[in-house]
């Protein structure tokens, strides 16, 4: 565990500043992603070079205020006036939120660009999952997100006493637990690589997009059965809140496959990035 992992001291103004382990691994998600949804977008054909920025910058902008929000309706009790609408700082976000937060700036993108909902769906999944990969990462450097008391062999401990930054309760510090961020970090591994080899092999628009739904729902409904941060999750009848909106997200994946009209598409194929012109070339007018 490495909650903090370099600590900029008496900065002016700011005073110590931490650098803190789950924002490193956000920001290399991001990076991941970025990259995997610009190659993407190239190959479907949009060729825009401020696309990818402005998407990126909308989803996350959405995306952390959906996680915020949703967070906000299942614990009322961190209302504490309408600043804690945007008040990330304080912690507590749902990633499910995230998701269906970021999936509504991505569809006010879609229509501004005039791109097909569907289309533009199967370019930005895999590159949500991917960039998942390090988030998960992220939380498991930082101890949240943790696990049940387990005795498998594979478990974790995290060490006890607890490093500054750990977001590990104290009376699991030094007990081991299974380690549920790395579950959903390979999790979001595996739903990466399925996603990306039917990307580039799908048959219509939407394909991409019905398959994460189906996919993630079933693996993230199985994955908290290990969960034991149960107080920050919220419960409804004998299951959590994202095992709830797991079976939710499965139905509405379903129903999606069935709605879509299903038009064949001919497969993507990687598009080569814009190549440099060379040197000397002709420039103005006379250029060919």
């Amino acid at each position: 565990m490495h909650p903090i992992l370099y600590t900029f001291h008496n900065v002016p103004w700011f005073g110590d500043v931490p650098i803190r382990s789950f924002g490193v691994m956000v920001m290399l998600g991001v990076v991941a992603g970025t990259w995997w949804l610009a190659g993407a977008l190239r190959a479907l054909g949009v060729q825009d070079k401020d696309a990818v920025g402005d998407l990126v910058t909308l989803a996350i902008i959405t995306g952390f205020l959906g996680a915020r929000w949703t967070y906000l309706a299942i614990h009322p009790e961190a209302w504490h006036g309408p600043l804690s609408l945007i008040a990330l700082w304080e912690g507590g976000i749902v990633s499910y939120g995230g998701f269906f937060g970021g999936a509504i700036g991505s569809w006010w993108f879609a229509r501004k660009r005039r791109i097909p909902v569907p289309r533009l769906g199967d370019a930005m999944m895999p590159a949500l999952f991917l960039g998942q990969i390090f988030g998960r990462i992220g939380c498991f450097l930082v101890g949240d997100d943790y696990g049940r008391p387990t005795d498998l062999p594979w478990a974790v401990t995290f060490p006890n006493p607890k490093p500054p930054g750990s977001l590990i309760p104290d009376e699991l510090a030094g007990v081991p637990l299974h380690p549920a961020q790395l579950y959903l970090s390979l999790m979001n591994l595996v739903i990466f690589l399925v996603l990306a080899r039917v990307f580039w092999r799908r048959r219509y628009d939407g394909q991409v997009l019905w398959l994460t739904m189906v996919l993630y729902g079933i693996g993230r409904f199985l994955v908290e059965f290990t969960r034991g941060d149960d107080e920050a999750r919220g419960f409804f009848g004998a299951l959590s809140t994202a095992q709830w909106i797991s079976i939710a997200t499965v139905a509405l994946g379903l129903l999606v496959r069935a709605k879509l009209p299903h038009t064949p598409v001919a497969p993507v194929r990687p598009a080569p990035s814009p190549a440099p012109a060379p040197r000397g070339a002709p420039h103005g007018r006379g250029a060919a």
